[in-house]
């Protein structure tokens, strides 16, 4: 059985997602998604819970769905897709589809080339750019037109598009990168092209309670699913206790960078309503997806620890829904299938370590944290899709 890979977060599937995934099942027998769980890439809680996201891939046609660790999920690009391209790729998988801004793999697949082989020179380029106070993305961009020659505006998920490049390398695997153009509204484009809006316009239309104009832009099978949706500015209570009560573990958080702890927690003393508070911790320096991931890996305790425990790869993943091909595919490939697929916690004590029991018990935690402020009722994984 011939296994494509697709990498996603689903906050919510909308239709967008559906022409990917029709892409991704093109020349294959079953598509395995790799899948953030309630905390995502950007930093930020999912809109819904894993469930309900995980149903909306089953329900609308994916096969197999994994759960990426939240020390993955919660990271930036090239964690993030370390992470989840080293699962698919001991999960056999041939190849991995992505969405892009870009039409041109090759020179995707050159920058990634240039970003492995120039990375100490690249490295240090970014942290002069970024003391002139230049975002990261802007850096990036401004470095790849002085080292190729040629000017190009690289958007979100070109970056990511090039990570998953760069994984694959990484790891010497044998797993083929294929694009496909993304269609209709950019990635943060609040504008609504035909039935086409990013998941950022949806989750505005969804916050702000236009519900009526969700029909054409989110497939019923997805729409039908839909729950109550959960923001970040609902975990600031919790957000503000953690910043109070450990000030002084704050410099260990990851991606935590030297004074921006003393900021953070100024501004938590002073600032009851999040809004104000994100609005005052924020300066040019700072994506909002790198001020996001630094909160809430305070909220999380993501810390410098475990990041080390975690930057070697993990060697299980849990199961949180396959259709019967997907079981099939997984019966199959038993045998072959370099991961410690967990389809549910029973016997967890003797399928796991001591290091991947801690590492899993640290990713209920946080699913615990998730259902403080979103109390979905959790499941006995996987869903099973007929």
């Amino acid at each position: 059985m011939r296994a494509g890979g697709i990498i996603v977060e689903y906050n919510p599937f909308h239709n967008g997602h559906k022409i990917h995934l029709k892409s991704a099942k093109e020349g294959n027998d079953i598509v395995i998604a790799v899948m953030s769980g309630n905390f995502l890439q950007r930093g930020e809680p999912a809109i819904y819970n894993k469930w309900c996201r995980a149903e909306m891939a089953l329900e609308n046609g994916v096969d197999i769905v994994l759960e990426l660790p939240v020390f993955y999920s919660n990271q930036s690009a090239e964690i993030f897709s370390n992470g989840a391209v080293d699962i698919l790729d001991r999960l056999g998988v041939e190849s991995i589809i992505f969405g892009s801004e870009s039409k041109d793999i090759a020179k995707l697949t050159k920058i990634a080339n240039l970003q492995l082989e120039k990375k100490d020179i690249l490295d240090e380029k970014i942290r002069v750019e970024l003391d002139k106070g230049i975002s990261y993305p802007n850096a990036m961009n401004n470095i790849i037109d002085e080292l190729l020659g040629e000017r190009e505006v690289l958007k979100p998920n070109d970056i990511l598009g090039i990570e998953y490049i760069k994984s694959i390398q990484k790891i010497n695997s044998t797993i083929k990168p294929f694009l496909v153009k993304r269609k209709g509204s950019g990635y943060h484009d609040l504008k609504i092209k035909e039935n086409i809006a990013s998941a950022t316009s949806i989750r505005n239309i969804i916050k702000e309670g236009r519900d009526n104009e969700l029909e054409k832009l989110i497939p019923k099978k997805s729409l039908k699913l839909l729950d109550t949706p959960t923001y970040f500015s609902d975990f600031y209570p919790l957000l503000r206790y953690e910043i109070l009560t450990n000030y002084h573990k704050l410099k260990n958080i990851v991606d935590m960078e030297v004074g921006l702890e003393n900021r953070i927690f100024e501004n938590a003393v002073k600032y009851d309503e999040f809004n104000e508070f994100y609005k005052n911790v924020m300066t040019k320096r700072y994506t909002n997806a790198r001020m996001q991931r630094v909160l809430s890996h305070i909220l999380l305790k993501i810390d410098k620890e475990l990041f080390d425990k975690t930057k070697n790869g993990v060697t299980y993943v849990k199961l949180l829904g396959a259709s019967t091909r997907g079981r099939e595919y997984l019966k199959k490939k038993k045998e072959d299938i370099n991961i410690k697929v967990l389809s549910g916690l029973k016997n967890v004590s003797i399928i796991l370590n001591h290091k991947e029991r801690e590492l899993l018990n640290f990713e209920l935690t946080c699913d615990r944290v998730y259902n403080i402020i979103n109390p979905y009722k959790d499941r006995q994984f996987p869903i099973i899709k007929r």
